[in-house]
């Protein structure tokens, strides 16, 4: 099976271009960010604070941020859909709070697509998601029924 992912199948093909571009468009916002003069204290940052002293050549130094970015994309992306996943799913048993959540956007969207002003005003929102985090409504004996 490794084998076949060093043959120049049309799937490979595919999968190495995609890579490439990916990897382009990294380094792409990786060399506008090293060109301006405002640095953020952000993990981007913190990566090319890591490298700028390395022995590593150009391009292992390229490879190991584009890696990092890479990760910190994806782990951001799964842990945010777990999250939803989980508030969706605490919702969809808890029929009380699915009921106070749904009242008060309505009230407070009124028909429009929330905005960050409008989220702030959601009380019941912020208090489902503190119970959530802080008091484990899912507790290590919740089961579905």
């Amino acid at each position: 099976m490794l084998v076949y992912s060093y043959l120049p199948t049309k799937t490979n093909r595919e999968i190495w271009t995609l890579e490439k571009e990916v990897n382009e468009k990294i380094l792409k916002v990786v060399k506008e960010r090293k060109k301006s003069s405002f640095h953020q204290k952000d993990l981007l940052q913190m990566i090319f604070e890591n490298v700028k002293d390395s022995n590593l050549s150009k391009n292992a130094i390229e490879n190991f941020v584009v890696d990092n970015c890479k990760n910190m994309y994806l782990a951001g992306f799964e842990s945010t859909a777990v999250a939803a996943t989980w508030c969706l799913m605490l919702l969809a048993s808890n029929q009380d709070w699915q009921d106070r959540v749904r009242t008060e956007v309505l009230e407070i969207c009124n028909g429009r697509i929330p905005d960050l002003g409008m989220l702030g005003k959601m009380k019941q929102v912020r208090s489902f998601g503190n119970i959530h985090y802080k008091n484990k409504l899912y507790t290590s004996g919740f089961k579905l029924s």
